[in-house]
């Protein structure tokens, strides 16, 4: 077990049993938490749709501009400051991670490529501009 060689790996043994699908069970009721300026996002239902002038645009298509997409926050990092579950956020498609959770399939962003947020309440003090 010398110079650098390494070490041999237990085979393993025949009369042990599988795995239970209690281990897959105990999987399905973990609880999702997002971590650092991360924002877990709930995706819209991808449907056609149409322009002002009536051409209808398939949901399989993908366009060369840079439309942003709204979405709505379910749950949010430690670190985000400027976004609360329950709001909707503007950001670009591209910037987005797609991750599936139980079978549902939720986008995550980071607070930094949120472009835009609306939100039922408004700060009474906020004009929603830098000055």
């Amino acid at each position: 077990m010398g110079r650098g060689y390494p070490q041999q790996m237990p085979k393993p043994d025949p009369q042990a049993t599988p795995a239970s699908s209690e281990a897959t069970n105990e999987d399905a009721k973990l609880a999702v938490r997002v971590t650092a300026d991360r924002i877990l996002c709930a995706t819209q239902n991808e449907t056609d749709r149409r322009t002002k002038a009536g051409i209808l645009i398939p949901a399989t298509a993908k366009s060369a501009d840079r439309r942003g997409v709204w979405a709505d926050v379910t749950e949010i990092g430690p670190l985000v400051r400027s976004v609360e579950p329950g709001d909707r956020v503007l950001f670009l498609p591209e910037t987005a991670i797609e991750v599936d959770v139980r079978g549902d399939v939720f986008l995550i962003i980071r607070e930094r490529d949120v472009h835009a947020v609306a939100s039922q309440e408004r700060d009474a003090g906020s004009t929603g501009l830098y000055l």
